[in-house]
């Protein structure tokens, strides 16, 4: 029970990152088919309704194979296991290192809950840079990304007490 203890905001973090993220992907799957979507910036940016049933920027998506999706997901649900372990071990003087980790965990379990209620990944940010297309993301792509540079830069800093 200690573990849990004045780590209230970063839970209302995780929860606000999982909610915002549950709701654009139902109100892109409900307004959009699949592969369709709208232009919000010409040539820059769309919201594209896309299924990414592989890994991250859909490496080994749409495989014949239906083993690799459920590899995916059961390292998907390790990989929770494991950084909410960190999470909760983790002591609140490590600011930096628990916001870091809230947004990455808000961004997994986003993920993961689309994986396993539905077996693939609804994505709809659609980026265009220079004429070059940028993988498909959403908005859990989008925590776990800022999750995992803000944890490179509490590395980087090496204020926080190990674990």
């Amino acid at each position: 029970m200690k573990l849990y203890l004045n780590k209230n905001k970063y839970f209302l973090i995780i929860s606000i990152i999982l909610l915002s993220d549950q709701i654009t992907k139902y109100i892109i799957k409900s307004k959009f088919t699949e592969g369709n979507g709208i232009s919000v910036i010409k040539d820059f940016f769309n919201l594209t309704y896309v299924k990414n049933d592989g890994a991250v920027w859909g490496f080994f998506s749409k495989q014949s194979n239906t083993i690799v999706p459920l590899i995916i997901t059961i390292l998907s649900l390790i990989t929770l296991a494991i950084i909410s372990y960190f999470f909760l071990k983790l002591k609140t003087d490590c600011k930096y290192e628990l916001y870091g980790l809230a947004f990455v965990l808000g961004g997994a379990i986003g993920n993961i809950i689309d994986r396993v209620l539905q077996g693939f990944v609804v994505d709809f940010l659609d980026v265009i840079i220079f004429k070059y297309h940028w993988p498909v993301f959403n908005i859990a792509d989008s925590f776990i990304s800022i999750g995992v540079f803000v944890l490179i830069i509490s590395i980087w800093r090496g204020k926080c007490p190990q674990f």
